[in-house]
C-alpha cells in the first residue's frame, strides 16, 4: 500500500518523504465545501495553487498529487497550472456525472495521471460506466462527503452496509488501484473507530493507497518531536504487514468488530440529537 499525507508544508513533506511516504497532497479544494460539510466539523483545505510548484521542487522521491476544485467554467485554467507544475497526479472531487468525468479526462489529456474521488450517490452509481472510460488511471471513495450524500450519521456505514464491497468487487475486477476513507495514527486512542480497524479493512477489500489525513497529520505538522512521524509510519507499515499476511477468517472477525463499533457509534450519535 502506498501512503499518501495531506500538506503543503515542504519540510515537513521531505520528512514524510524520508519516512518512507510515497506521495504527498496538495488540496486545493474549497469552492463549495464549506457548505455541503457545514456542522460536521470536517477539514477545509487552505492549500493555495502558488505551493504546488514549490512543493514539487521540495520532492526528490514522492509522487505530487494535486486535487483541484470540481469542474466549472474556469475550472481548466487551474488544471493547466496545476499540468505545467509537473503534477503527477491531478485528483476530480465531488463529481455527479459522466459527463464530467470525460471532460475532466479531456482537460488533463493523459499529462498526468488521473484519480477520481467518488464521494456522491450518483459517482458510486455510474462507477461500471467510470470504468469503461480510458484514462481512469486511480479511483478514491471518498467517505465523508459520500455520507453526506447518502445521508448517513457517521462516516463509515458504507462500510458496513455493502457499498464499499461492491465498489471494491469492482474496481478489483477492472484492475484499477483504489483507496477509501483515510488512516490515522495507531496511537490516537480518542477516535471513535480504532484506526487499526480501518486498517484491516482496507487489507481485506484490497486497496492499495492510503490516505494520511488530518486526523493523522494532527499536531505533528506543527510541533513535530525528532523522529515521530517515522514512528508513526513505522507503526502502520508494521500493522499493514500483520493484517496482509492474516487469515481471511481474521479479516471478517475483523469486519464484524468494526461494523459493532460503527453501529454503537451511530447509536450514541442519534441518541444525542434526539
Amino acid at each position: 500500500m502506498e501512503f499518501c499525507l495531506i500538506t503543503d508544508k515542504p519540510d515537513f513533506a521531505q520528512e514524510a518523504e524520508s519516512a518512507g511516504v510515497e506521495r504527498i497532497m496538495i488540496d486545493l479544494e474549497q469552492n463549495g465545501k464549506a457548505q455541503r460539510q457545514a456542522g460536521r466539523g470536517l477539514f477545509i483545505s487552505t492549500h493555495r495553487i502558488e505551493s504546488v510548484p514549490l512543493m514539487k521542487a521540495a520532492l526528490s522521491q514522492a509522487a505530487l498529487v494535486v486535487r483541484v476544485n470540481a469542474l466549472t467554467d474556469d475550472r481548466a485554467e487551474e488544471i493547466e497550472t496545476v499540468l505545467a507544475a509537473q503534477a503527477d497526479f491531478v485528483m476530480l472531487p465531488y463529481f455527479h456525472r459522466l459527463a464530467e468525468v470525460r471532460q475532466f479526462l479531456t482537460l488533463v489529456r493523459g499529462r498526468a495521471k488521473t484519480i477520481l474521488l467518488v464521494e456522491t450517490k450518483s459517482a458510486v452509481a455510474i462507477l461500471p460506466e467510470i470504468l469503461k472510460e480510458t484514462g481512469v488511471d486511480e479511483i478514491h471513495l471518498g467517505l465523508n462527503d459520500l455520507s453526506i450524500s447518502l445521508g448517513h450519521q457517521v462516516i463509515f456505514e458504507s462500510l458496513c452496509n455493502g457499498m464499499i464491497d461492491r465498489a471494491a468487487e469492482l474496481l478489483n475486477g477492472a484492475g484499477i488501484p483504489f483507496g477509501f476513507g483515510g488512516l490515522a495514527r495507531l496511537s490516537n486512542r480518542d477516535l471513535p473507530i480504532h484506526p487499526e480497524m480501518i486498517l484491516a479493512e482496507q487489507v481485506r477489500l484490497g486497496a492499495s493507497v492510503g490516505w494520511l489525513g488530518r486526523s493523522f497529520r494532527g499536531e505533528l505538522e506543527y510541533h513535530r518531536r525528532a523522529g515521530e512521524l517515522s514512528d508513526e509510519i513505522r507503526n502502520l507499515r508494521a500493522a499493514l504487514e500483520r493484517w496482509s499476511v492474516s487469515s481471511p477468517d481474521a479479516l471478517a472477525h475483523n469486519r464484524t468488530t468494526l461494523c459493532e463499533a460503527v453501529h454503537a457509534w451511530k447509536a450514541q450519535v442519534v441518541g444525542s440529537v434526539h
